[in-house]
């Protein structure tokens, strides 16, 4: 717990927020903010994700912080309707390696006689 209450504080930190800015955004006295944060008092989930939400975080990315969990199930409809594009430099015997691996052997032949074209 010290180390999700730690996030706690870094984060708080990095917004340039004081401890008593915080307890007002979360309903709460600024000494009572002061003991959470400090593990002072028994934290439950309800406070953490209370401060997650003000703070745009969830549960599990406080855990995780710095890193940000992504849900593997939903991260198909961030990209639905988007275009990502991929640019690699490379020299033309691993260029056509990589694309070899992505298209195959017949899609590779299909690719390099249409650019001779």
């Amino acid at each position: 717990m010290k180390e999700i209450l730690n996030n706690v504080r870094i984060i708080r930190e990095q917004r340039n927020l004081s401890q008593e800015q915080v307890a007002e955004m979360m309903e709460m006295t600024q000494s009572s903010y002061a003991r959470f944060e400090r593990g002072a008092i028994k934290t439950d989930l309800e406070t953490l994700e209370s401060f997650g939400k003000i703070m745009g975080y969830t549960l599990v990315d406080l855990i995780t912080y710095p890193r940000k969990y992504i849900d593997i199930e939903t991260i198909g409809d961030f990209f639905e309707g988007n275009q990502v594009v991929l640019q690699v430099a490379l020299k033309k015997d691993k260029k056509d390696q990589v694309l070899k691996l992505i298209f195959g052997d017949k899609c590779l032949e299909i690719l390099n006689n249409s650019s001779h074209v």
